[in-house]
């Protein structure tokens, strides 16, 4: 194909421009954040720390984080420091809060997305899972065992338990979107551990659906990963549809 012909007042080449320091810094604390190596609330280094890893000075690093917390990705703490800020939650957090409430219905469809998105996560998780990750899942798995021996699992653990796997799926994207609506999942595992499933059988049913769960994350086997998930949220599903027909009086916790 000819190429068209170059008019001679037409330059060559483009100019060269420095790029300020803070622009650079500011660059690969993106990165980092992008690829998840701090996730959302994670503090990030001092600015001393930064410093000295990247061989800049303390302003271009106050500058470069000013810069990220303007773009609204990162949030400077009161007490010193900066962590990591969710990326929806400005957008996403408020209209939740005011929609779910203590709404039983808003309640069991959070349920049913969940049992859509979480046994994708956990077939990521079988694939991309580090030792450090799995390490994790399982310390939380020997607590909801320990529970169970006790007579009861804490809704917290097992509200651990899940953001670990949604973490170790290692997606930027949809670790932030779950985040985003994470303090509702909580309230949902709360609600279904406090005032559903409270006999031994029910407990039990649940603490094998995550060692299932869990076999096929440490097995690296991301179907039967994704299909215990499934199986484990479509159980919670038909269980709270069955106690919410059954109990008319508002949700209380």
């Amino acid at each position: 194909m000819a190429q068209r012909p170059r008019n001679i007042s037409d330059p060559i080449f483009k100019p060269i421009r420095l790029e300020r320091v803070s622009n650079k810094v500011a660059n690969q604390l993106k990165k980092a954040i992008s690829e998840a190596v701090f996730r959302v609330g994670d503090r990030l280094p001092s600015e001393r720390e930064l410093s000295e890893q990247m061989g800049v000075s303390r302003p271009s690093i106050r500058e470069a984080i000013q810069q990220l917390e303007l773009q609204g990705l990162v949030a400077t703490l009161h007490g010193g420091g900066t962590v990591v800020r969710n990326i929806t939650e400005q957008d996403i957090a408020k209209p939740m809060e005011i929609f779910l409430g203590d709404d039983r219905q808003r309640v069991l469809e959070l349920t049913e997305v969940r049992a859509l998105l979480e046994p994708w996560a956990a077939k990521q998780a079988a694939l991309n899972r580090t030792q450090e990750e799995l390490d994790g899942i399982g310390r939380y798995l020997e607590e909801m065992e320990q529970d169970f021996e006790k007579g009861s699992i804490r809704y917290e653990i097992d509200f651990k338990f899940h953001t670990e796997i949604v973490a170790a799926a290692h997606n930027t994207i949809f670790l932030h979107l779950m985040s985003s609506i994470y303090q509702w999942v909580n309230y949902s595992i709360r609600l279904h551990r406090e005032q559903v499933f409270l006999t031994k059988g029910a407990q039990r049913t649940i603490f094998r659906h995550h060692l299932k769960v869990f076999k096929g994350i440490h097995d690296m086997d991301p179907d039967v990963a994704e299909a215990a998930m499934k199986e484990h949220l479509l159980y919670v599903v038909e269980e709270f549809k069955k106690w919410s027909s059954s109990h008319q009086e508002p949700v209380s916790l």
